[in-house]
This record gives structure tokens, sequence and C-alpha cells, in this order.
């Protein structure tokens, strides 16, 4: 008889501490659902940080180095890891995020602090996450803001589908009031 795999768990990773924090949930989570974690770090060409002669190769390489490093750092000393597939994928953020978690069990991702002006004028990944994608998103929250699963599993930066939502203990079947 063949054995069922379990839908992996998507997670998207940069080089914020938030990323490293929704990573190291995502993997705790995989543990659990004895699934894999799909760690997708999403890169487009930034020219106002790389030189626009610079090979398209190379730039992914380094994202790819990158990668490598963070789930080095956040895994290292941990006893009991899920399979873990790291995805690099030139798109844009929110895009890419979305159409990597395609068939997935989840997507993870973190929300940074203090970049309400460019969340404003250009939107947020973790905002466009929650209302595009087609699979429950969790935001992690900045590691700097206090650690609720229920906060991290319900945030939702605004969503109408998520009001009240932190108000809702996880372990609770029913909203309150209801």
């Amino acid at each position: 008889m063949a054995r069922k795999t379990n839908k992996p768990i998507v997670v998207g990773v940069d080089r914020s501490p938030a990323a490293r924090v929704a990573l190291e949930w995502a993997i705790d989570e995989a543990l659990v659902r004895d699934c894999a974690v799909r760690a997708v770090v999403v890169w487009s060409v930034d020219v106002t940080r790389e030189p626009p002669w610079e090979p398209v190769e190379k730039i992914r390489a380094r994202h790819a180095r990158e990668l490598d490093g963070t789930l080095a750092e956040v895994t290292g000393g941990r006893e009991h890891l899920p399979r873990i597939v790291p995805v690099v994928i030139e798109a844009a953020p929110a895009a890419g995020l979305i159409e990597a978690s395609e068939g997935a069990a989840m997507l993870v991702v973190a929300r940074r602090a203090g970049q309400w002006v460019r969340r404003a004028l250009l939107g947020s990944v973790s905002s466009a996450c929650v209302k595009h994608a087609r699979v429950p998103v969790v935001v992690i929250p900045p590691s700097d803001e206090p650690w609720e699963g229920a906060e991290a599993a319900s945030e939702a930066e605004g969503s109408e589908n998520m009001a009240g939502a932190e108000e809702w203990p996880v372990d609770e079947q029913t909203p309150p009031g209801r």
C-alpha cells in the first residue's frame, strides 16, 4: 500500500528576524503534521540595490546561498527536522508566495514592523497573501512584538474576513459571542 503524504507547509523566507521565526514555526508545525516544509525565497531584480549589468544567474545564486544560510542557522542544533525543500523563485514577493503555496497545507509569512509608509504606498506582502492565497495563511508578527499563537494565526493586517479573530483563541471551536 502506498504511503499517504501530507501536503507541505510553504514558508516565505528572507533575511528578517520575523522570517526566521516564521521558518521556526513552520518547522515545528510540519513535525506535528508529519509533512515537508517548502522554504521559499522570492526575489526580483532591484535596480536600486543591484547593478543592472549583474547577471540574473548571479543574483539568483546569491539568494539561494542566503536561503541555505538561513536554513542552516534555524535548523542547527535541532534534534528532529521535517524534510525541508529550499525553493528560489524570481517574481514579485506576494505573487511568488501565492503561486508557491498552490496545493500546500498552508502558507506561513512574516509581517515586518515599522514600514507603515511603504505598506500604505505599495501594499503589504503578508496582506496580499492573506487576501489572495487559496490556502490558509499564518502571519507571524515581528520579533519585537509579543508572540501569541492565536494572534499570529489571526493577524491579517485589516482583512475583513478576520475581524475580531484576535479575540478567538485557537483551541476554541466557536468564536466569542456565538
